[in-house]
């Protein structure tokens, strides 16, 4: 680990450096650069800088390799060369930078976001005023991917919803894991109808604090099929479908795999799409060049899992996505409601990805999420209005062309015209 303080005065901060409880050995120390070794092994070393020089050390430091190149070649251009001290001109006066900002404004540039600093045409987007506006943690408004103690998780419906609600979201979906996944505890056809009754009653217990949808994480079993006939599916609010089995099939085969699920018109989201898990195995050999592109075409959207053991999609796959138009899903995966804060890890990678607020389908508000999902074939009242009784499905039939009305329901303050899909 790489720490830059920026002080006057360095010898009291190298002092308390090497002297912290967890350091098992000082490895060197000097003026204004030491490095030591944990008791767990992991080593760190500090570097302090003046305050008024600490933009262009910690710019430098930050990287990457590839875009401080980029940087220098700019700084050329413009008659300066460009170290991690200070930027100088010619006849050697610096320019003192004591942020970042003051780098990349002497260059002629707006700053750009550490995140993008890749050398991935982020310096020529600078130059030409198109940076993104980068998504960040507080756009985030719904988590659709979580798991309960009815499947693998380890709290309460209720337990989960007031800990996202906690969180500041105003939507959670629970997708337990559907049967065929026995080791996780997955959901007969019968358990989630009796999981409904209790996510309603939670849904009124709560009231319009956060809405409630109940989903699904929908196993796609190795031959292609999902955990779950069609009348099931189309009683869910929302269903992410995920490959948790049979990852090393042949590229052809578990491609085809991910295709079929992305082509079924009841699926939304396709949850962790490589299925990796790190650090106990890689994700499955897809043709990602295939997958993208059927995605594109379904309009189905690309989960980016936020589980530090996930995070899938990465970066690279997630900027493709979002340049063709494949709407974007931020989850957690979260299995305890500590595992909300995941977030910050999905945002961090999609940030990587140049993605923006509004390519992430739980970014937006609450009204335009659930019109997405009704024209996907489901709807399901807001927060502010009474959660449904009835367990009729929400979902008209895949093969029907038409549109049909919500049916009339006592708690219902209004009918709602569910757009249906058609058929693939």
């Amino acid at each position: 680990i790489d720490l830059l303080v920026a002080s006057a005065d360095a010898e009291p901060v190298m002092r308390a450096f090497v002297s912290q409880p967890a350091v098992a050995r000082v490895l060197g120390q000097g003026a204004v650069k030491s490095s030591v070794e944990f008791n767990n092994g992991l080593r760190a070393q500090l570097w302090v800088h003046p305050p008024e020089r600490f933009g262009t050390a910690l710019q430098y430091a930050t990287g990457s390799k590839e875009h401080n190149v980029r940087l220098r070649e700019r700084a050329l251009s413009k008659n300066l060369s460009l170290s991690e001290h200070a930027l100088t001109k010619n006849n050697g006066k610096e320019i003192l930078c004591a942020t970042e900002e003051e780098v990349y404004a002497a260059l002629g540039l707006p700053y750009i976001p550490p995140e993008l600093r890749e050398d991935r045409g982020e310096v020529q987007a600078a130059l030409k005023g198109e940076l993104p506006k980068l998504i960040e943690v507080a756009d985030v408004r719904a988590d659709l991917h979580s798991h309960s103690t009815w499947s693998d998780g380890r709290a309460s419906i209720r337990g989960m919803a007031e800990a996202a609600r906690a969180r500041g979201l105003r939507v959670l979906a629970v997708t337990d894991h559907s049967q065929s996944l026995g080791v996780t505890g997955g959901l007969t056809p019968e358990r989630l109808r009796e999981q409904r009754r209790e996510i309603d009653k939670v849904q009124r217990q709560l009231g319009d604090s956060i809405l409630l949808l109940q989903g699904a994480e929908v196993e796609i079993k190795a031959d292609g099929q999902l955990d779950y006939d069609d009348v099931v599916l189309a009683s869910l609010d929302i269903v992410v479908a995920s490959l948790h089995t049979s990852l090393r099939q042949p590229r052809d085969k578990v491609t085809a795999r991910l295709i079929h699920a992305i082509r079924n018109p009841h699926v939304d989201i396709i949850g962790h799409p490589t299925g990796q898990l790190i650090p106990e195995r890689e994700g499955a050999d897809l043709d990602m060049d295939v997958v993208l592109a059927a995605a594109a075409e379904s309009g189905v959207a690309l989960e980016i899992n936020a589980h530090p053991m996930r995070l899938d999609l990465d970066d690279v796959y997630s900027r493709r996505a979002a340049q063709m138009g494949i709407p974007l899903a931020i989850n957690t995966d979260a299995h305890h409601p500590a595992d909300f804060a995941f977030l910050d890890y999905g945002v961090a990678v999609a940030r990587r990805g140049w993605v923006t607020a509004s390519q992430v389908i739980n970014s937006w508000p609450t009204d335009r999420l659930r019109g997405w999902l009704a024209g996907r074939g489901r709807g399901r009242p807001t927060a502010t209005e009474a959660p449904m009784a009835a367990e009729a499905p929400r979902r008209t039939s895949a093969t029907s062309k038409k549109k049909s009305a919500a049916k009339k329901n006592a708690v219902i303050r209004k009918k709602t015209t569910v757009k249906q899909r058609k058929s693939r």
